[in-house]
């Protein structure tokens, strides 16, 4: 078991956002930790808590590179992306979350509003989902499940949406994220977000992001579409790629290419 150092997530961040506006808030009482079903999470394909399963090794590479590269230079909010969906993106987010978790305070938000399947994915019911805080119906302590033995809180979305970009567009999501920045221990903040190429929910998010990482099918996603997606992500940081379900390896299912891959194909 994890020894519990992350900071209480449940109470109001500094300038702490409430009902879509920055304002002082009172302290809300500490809410319950949430314990994981450990077979609901493997059935699901979540296996980064587990330090000896094989099939985590990947996102621990994975979690290194992000805390060593990413966040040691600054970098505090993380999106996550593909072209299209069913690339694999949020496997990957909350593969890497829970491996980030394991060593380090780390926030799991899903803003795939359109789609969302974090929740789920965990085991976990929402009641208060991050659409209810975008509408102004919610503070945003209230969408936060804190998991007991990980330094992880769940940001989840309560049911897909449709009229989502009013939503992503507003002030209240900006400031959530400069308050996740403004933290003194440093926390993480991973981003599920849409396939870039659907509408323009991504690049809504990617406008407050410290950089994003783009999930990429072998096999399946088109160099035209990596290169469309680039090009909509305009000056947003591209920190790297992860090349999931990779042909050319046998023992393992996704591999990490950070860095160098994108900043190379990226237009000028």
């Amino acid at each position: 078991m994890l020894k519990d150092i992350s900071p209480d997530w449940s109470r109001p961040l500094p300038g702490a956002i409430t009902r879509g506006r920055p304002r002082q808030a009172a302290p809300t009482p500490p809410q319950p930790e949430v314990e994981l079903d450990r077979d609901t999470l493997i059935r699901n394909g979540i296996w980064a808590f587990e330090s000896f399963d094989v099939r985590s090794r990947s996102f621990v590479l994975l979690r290194s590179q992000v805390l060593n590269r990413f966040h040691a230079s600054g970098g505090r909010v993380l999106a996550v992306t593909s072209t299209r969906p069913g690339e694999g993106k949020t496997y990957v987010t909350a593969n890497l979350a829970a491996a980030l978790s394991r060593i380090h305070p780390t926030a799991l938000i899903d803003l795939d509003l359109r789609r969302p399947s974090i929740a789920t994915r965990f085991g976990l019911t929402v009641d208060c989902g991050v659409e209810d805080f975008l509408a102004g119906k919610a503070d945003w302590a209230s969408t936060g499940q804190k998991i007991a033995s990980a330094q992880l809180t769940i940001h989840g979305a309560r049911q897909p949406g449709l009229d989502t970009a009013e939503l992503l567009a507003s002030d209240a999501l900006r400031g959530v994220f400069a308050s996740f920045k403004a933290q003194p221990d440093a926390p993480i903040c991973i981003v599920d977000t849409p396939p870039i190429l659907m509408l323009d929910d991504a690049n809504l998010i990617a406008r407050h992001v410290d950089g994003v990482l783009m999930v990429i099918e072998e096999g399946r996603t088109r160099g035209s579409d990596v290169e469309e997606a680039l090009r909509l992500l305009g000056t947003t940081p591209i920190v790297g790629s992860v090349l999931n379900k990779s042909l050319s390896l046998k023992k393992s299912h996704v591999d990490y290419a950070y860095y160098d891959d994108l900043k190379a194909r990226r237009p000028h």
